[in-house]
C-alpha cells in the first residue's frame, strides 16, 4: 500500500487511541513513524523521521513555558490578571482579546507573533475571570488571524508579490475584510459552543476587590513580558530565544525558581505535538498531500472552485506552514485556474489565503500547540480540561472553520467585498 496512505492511517489510529486509552497521542506516533522506517525502508529513512522533529517549534514552546513558569510562580500573572478582570467585565473579556489581537497583527507584525503572545495573556485572564481559558485563547487567536492580510504585514507582502506576478491587482485589503468576516462568524460559533456568557463565579478570583501592588519582582516580570513583546512584535525576534533570555534574567535577578519553572514546562504536551508532526512530516515526504490535493482540483468547476481551493488550502496546512508552503503554492495558480474556469482569481486567491490560515488551531500547528501549553500549566488542567479532549477540539475547531469558509464561499457572500 501506498506509503502516504499507511501514514495517513496510521495518524488516525493514533488519535482514536489516544483519545480511547488516554495514551500520549505523541508517543504513540513517533513509535508508528518507526513502524513505517522498517516496513519502507527503501522510502523513508530514521534518519529522516527524525529531521522530521520540529527544532523551531520546541524552541518557542519551551522557551515561552519557560518563561511564563517563571512569572507564574511569583504571582504576577495571577495578579496582573485580577487587576484586569477588575477593569474589565469577564463576559466581555473574549471580545477585547479578539480586537487586542486583530490591532496587534494589522498593526505591522502579521499574525505569527500574535499567535503565540496572545494565548499566555488570554488564559490566565480568563482562569481569573470564571471563563473558559480555551474559549478565550481561541477568540483571540482568531483576531490575530483577522488582521494578518493588513497592508503592512510581511504575509501581505508575500501574497502582494504572488498575485502581481499574474497580473492581478495586488491590493490585499479586500482579502483581510474576507478574513475578518470568517473570523468573526467562526468566533461566534466558539463562543456560543463553549457557552461564553457564562461565568463560573465558584473559579472565579478576580473580584473587584482592593488588590496588592506589585513587588519590585513582579515588576520586572511586568518588564520582561512588555520586552518579550516589543522584541517579538517589533524587532522580529525568535519568540522561543527571547523566553530563554528573559527567563534566565529574571532567575539571576531572584524573580523565580529555575527548577520549578523547568518541571513547569508542560513536557507530556510538547511531546504530543511534536511526536505528531513527526508523522505528519512522513505524510508530507511521501506524497500524500499532493493525492489528497489532486483529488479535491480535479473536481472544481466555476461554482465550486472557491470552496474546494479553501479547502485544498486548509488541509495543506494542516501538515504544513501557511505562509512558507501553502501560499506559495496555491496562490500562482489562481490566476491561470479561474482564466480556465471562468471563475474571479482574487477570490481564489483569498480563499487560498483563509483556508490556510483558520486551519491552523490543529496542536501541531503553533497554535494549537501554544493554547494546550498554555491551559495545561492552569491549576488542575488534567481534570478541567482533559489533553486528549483539548487536542480533539481543537482539530475540530479547525475542521469547523474550514466548513464556514466553504459554505460562505459556496454561497457567494466574499463577493460582495472582493
Amino acid at each position: 500500500m501506498n506509503l502516504g496512505i499507511v501514514s495517513l492511517i496510521l495518524l488516525l489510529v493514533a488519535i482514536v487511541v489516544g483519545f480511547a486509552r488516554n495514551v500520549n497521542v505523541g508517543i504513540l506516533c513517533i513509535g508508528f513513524a518507526m513502524v513505517l522506517t522498517l516496513l519502507y525502508g527503501d522510502t523513508i529513512t530514521a534518519k529522516q523521521v527524525i529531521e522530521g522533529f520540529g527544532t523551531s517549534l520546541f524552541i518557542q514552546m519551551v522557551g515561552v513555558t519557560y518563561l511564563f513558569a517563571i512569572i507564574n510562580g511569583n504571582g504576577t500573572l495571577e495578579l496582573m490578571a485580577r487587576k484586569i478582570v477588575n477593569l474589565v467585565p469577564a463576559r466581555a473579556i473574549p471580545l477585547v482579546m479578539f480586537f487586542i489581537g486583530m490591532a496587534l497583527s494589522a498593526a505591522g507584525p502579521g499574525s505569527i507573533p500574535c499567535l503565540a503572545i496572545i494565548p499566555v495573556i488570554a488564559i490566565p485572564i480568563s482562569v481569573s475571570a470564571g471563563i473558559n481559558p480555551i474559549m478565550t485563547a481561541i477568540i483571540g487567536d482568531m483576531g490575530a488571524m483577522a488582521g494578518r492580510m493588513s497592508p503592512l504585514t510581511p504575509e501581505a507582502a508575500v501574497v502582494r508579490g504572488l498575485m502581481e506576478e499574474q497580473g492581478m491587482d495586488g491590493n490585499t485589503v479586500p482579502i483581510m475584510l474576507c478574513t475578518m468576516m470568517v473570523t468573526v462568524i467562526c468566533a461566534l460559533l466558539v463562543y456560543v459552543y463553549y457557552k461564553g456568557w457564562t461565568v463560573d463565579r465558584s473559579a472565579a478570583s478576580g473580584e473587584k476587590e482592593q488588590l496588592p501592588k506589585f513587588t519590585w519582582q513582579q515588576w520586572l516580570s511586568l518588564l520582561g513580558l512588555v520586552v518579550l513583546a516589543f522584541g517579538v512584535l517589533v524587532l522580529s525576534w525568535n519568540v522561543g530565544l527571547t523566553g530563554f533570555l528573559i527567563g534566565t534574567i529574571l532567575v539571576i535577578l531572584g524573580c523565580g525558581n529555575e527548577k520549578k519553572a523547568v518541571a513547569g514546562v508542560p513536557w507530556n504536551v510538547i511531546l504530543m505535538v511534536l511526536g505528531v508532526g513527526m508523522l505528519m512530516n512522513i505524510l508530507s515526504l511521501s506524497g500524500g498531500i499532493d493525492i489528497m490535493v489532486s483529488a479535491l482540483e480535479s473536481i472544481m468547476g466555476p461554482k465550486s472552485a472557491a470552496p474546494i481551493m479553501a479547502l485544498t488550502a486548509g488541509i495543506m496546512s494542516f501538515f504544513s506552514s501557511g505562509l512558507g508552503v501553502v501560499f506559495p503554492t496555491l496562490v500562482p495558480i489562481c490566476g491561470g485556474l479561474a482564466s480556465g474556469i471562468g471563475a474571479d482569481g482574487v477570490y481564489l486567491v483569498a480563499m487560498a489565503v483563509i483556508g490556510g490560515t483558520i486551519a491552523g488551531y490543529t496542536p501541531i500547528s503553533t497554535t494549537g500547540a501554544l493554547i494546550m501549553a498554555g491551559v495545561s500549566q492552569q491549576k488542575d488542567a488534567e481534570t478541567r480540561f482533559p489533553q486528549n479532549k483539548l487536542f480533539i477540539e481543537l482539530f475540530a475547531v479547525s475542521f469547523i472553520n474550514l466548513a464556514v469558509l466553504a459554505v460562505t464561499a459556496l454561497i457567494g457572500i466574499y463577493g460582495l467585498i472582493v
